[in-house]
């Protein structure tokens, strides 16, 4: 598990860290009561993105009736309003950073809850001013994009995490969740997340839990809550008992209390649909439909490799061949990375070599799902010390078996570094040397589905190991 600080330096590498910068813009422009539309447009103008989606929103029939084409964003700004652009504008910003590289339908449908969330807690500040209501729709939002963006993840402790939760589940069981398999709850995450970017105002009393006397964030809980629900059906116990508390913080009847909230649901499928992400729409329930459920379906790839005898032999035959000849180690070292990979099934394997100063240990090739990165952010040092892990290893030059009982004399000196690059408390490790100089490391691990690793693993993670070895061995002595 990454914890805390390996998801942080995960998230900090979103695009959506530009939302502090875009959020106090549009702050200065709209509470100022002398600001104009072109003050507006022009802070949004500096996005290029933004910009077009603005005025295909403003063309929208929702907030273009009439059908006359807007072509700019100052007039797109007139026919949003100001009370609307900064949650527009926000929206927008948002969809971009979380709807890439083939959302899952789980992510899909928690981005409709906290937009329909968003919407229910300004609808419910119909009284406050217009300033305050946008204040609310953000903090709204903005409470869920630590988990928005974790969901977007493709890391194997989030591919468990979405095995568990569902778009009703509460925060309570997201976070209970996300401690067991991230190593660090939502909330904390999302409060660590705020704090980072620097983006201040109500969210942070949100977050918090403060603050729960002030209207705005009892509007937040209880807009989330009613996103929440309204998948469980209009006509259900758990979404009639929120409607009551609607009606109490609202002073109105029940009926009049229901008939509002519907009717905020409709509003938000309409708004949404104008973003052109009508893939969100269908898991917004409205007056006349229910939500989408969604189906839990996990595929081969999920559920692990297995291993494949006759890959591996056809992969040790030809490491004989090769180093029977004249060969190139960086083949060698493939092939060894693919027979471990495909045919012992380990699911995520790796060569990391020292870099030319001999400070740093780099990835050169990764196999297996969601390794296509390890070659930027799986980087350790190599500290000269008695409690550094590498010094330690190579020292021994042996194999080891991270996490095992038999293996804690080497276990005991792995740092948070390790943890939070592969997210995994239990790996195959071996060094990789030719008399005194040191060349690397092979690395394998089960973190694609967290499977635990057994002795069958281990003996073949050695088998290929050796032929690695013995490639070294060959070259060193020519």
């Amino acid at each position: 598990m990454k914890g805390l600080h390996g998801w942080m330096r995960t998230l900090e590498k979103s695009e959506a860290a530009v939302l502090s910068t875009l959020i106090k813009e549009l702050d200065q422009v709209t509470a100022s009561d002398e600001s104009s539309g072109a003050q507006l447009a022009e802070v949004i103008l500096k996005d290029v993105s933004l910009t077009a989606n603005i005025i295909r929103v403003a063309n929208a029939v929702t907030f273009n009736p009439s059908n006359i084409a807007v072509t700019t964003v100052s007039r797109a700004v007139i026919n949003i309003g100001f009370k609307n652009i900064r949650s527009i504008c926000l929206s927008i910003k948002v969809l971009e950073a979380v709807l890439k590289d083939s959302p899952s339908p789980l992510l899909v449908a928690m981005l409709a809850r906290s937009l329909h969330g968003a919407n229910q807690a300004k609808a419910l500040c119909e009284k406050l001013n217009n300033t305050e209501q946008e204040e609310v729709f953000v903090a709204s939002l903005l409470s869920h994009l630590a988990e928005l963006l974790v969901l977007g993840c493709h890391e194997s402790e989030v591919r468990l995490l979405k095995r568990e939760i569902e778009p009703s589940s509460s925060i309570e069981e997201k976070n209970r969740c996300a401690e067991k398999f991230l190593g660090v709850s939502l909330t904390r995450l999302a409060k660590t997340l705020t704090k980072q970017w620097r983006i201040e105002g109500l969210i942070n009393d949100v977050l918090a839990g403060s603050g729960e006397e002030d209207p705005r964030v009892q509007a937040v809980i209880l807009g989330d809550e009613i996103s929440r629900v309204a998948l469980l059906g209009w006509d259900s116990a758990e979404f009639k008992e929120v409607a009551q508390r609607v009606a109490e913080f609202k002073n109105i009847g029940e009926a009049e209390a229901m008939f509002a909230l519907k009717k905020t649901a409709d509003e938000t499928a309409e708004t949404v649909a104008s973003f052109g992400k009508k893939v969100l729409v269908e898991h917004i329930p409205t007056s006349t439909r229910a939500a989408k459920e969604l189906e839990k379906k996990y595929d081969n790839e999920t559920e692990g490799l297995q291993p494949n005898t006759a890959i591996e032999l056809e992969a040790l035959e030809r490491l004989d061949k090769l180093l029977a000849g004249d060969f190139n180690i960086n083949e060698v070292f493939k092939l060894c990375l693919q027979g471990l990979h495909k045919g012992i099934g380990l699911e995520r394997v790796a060569l990391a070599i020292f870099d030319k100063e001999h400070q740093r240990v780099v990835v050169k090739y990764a196999s297996g799902q969601s390794t296509e990165k390890w070659r930027e952010k799986f980087v350790v040092r190599y500290e000269r010390s008695r409690s550094g892990f590498l010094f330690n290893l190579f020292e021994r030059d042996k194999a080891a078996w991270i996490g095992n009982s038999d293996y804690q004399h080497i276990t005991q000196f792995i740092s948070p570094e390790y943890l939070g690059i592969t997210g995994q408390k239990r790996f195959f490790i071996s060094p990789l040397a030719t008399g005194r100089k040191r060349i690397g490391f092979i690395y394998a691990d089960m973190g694609q589905t967290s499977r635990e690793l057994n002795t069958s693993y281990f003996e073949g993670f050695h088998r290929f190991l050796d032929k690695s070895k013995e490639a070294l061995t060959i070259l060193a002595a020519r």
